[in-house]
């Protein structure tokens, strides 16, 4: 490298197959399963969005840190149960 400037030449070593050339195989895909943190996480937008809504419209008075606190316990506990019914679940198929 006489030119300090110029670019350097690195091979390619992570070789990424075309789209399609690999099919998957029959019975590895999982048509329709969801996981469980996307249903928790949404189910805990929608209820924050709840909770505001009816806040503002019933003029109550809610304290933010608790509110929150209780929600992530809740999200937690959810996951929790979540990952554990579908490790019973896999162990029995």
């Amino acid at each position: 490298m006489s030119n300090p400037t110029e670019p350097l030449e690195i091979p390619d070593v992570v070789k990424h197959p075309e789209p399609g050339s690999h099919p998957a195989k029959e019975g590895t895909t999982r048509a329709g399963t969801v996981r469980v943190g996307t249903i928790v996480w949404g189910a805990v937008v929608v209820a924050l969005g709840i909770l505001i809504i009816l806040t503002r419209q019933a003029g109550l008075s809610l304290d933010a840190g608790q509110t929150a606190t209780w929600l992530l316990f809740g999200a937690g506990v959810a996951m929790v149960a979540g990952g554990a019914i579908n490790l019973l679940r896999r162990k029995v198929q």
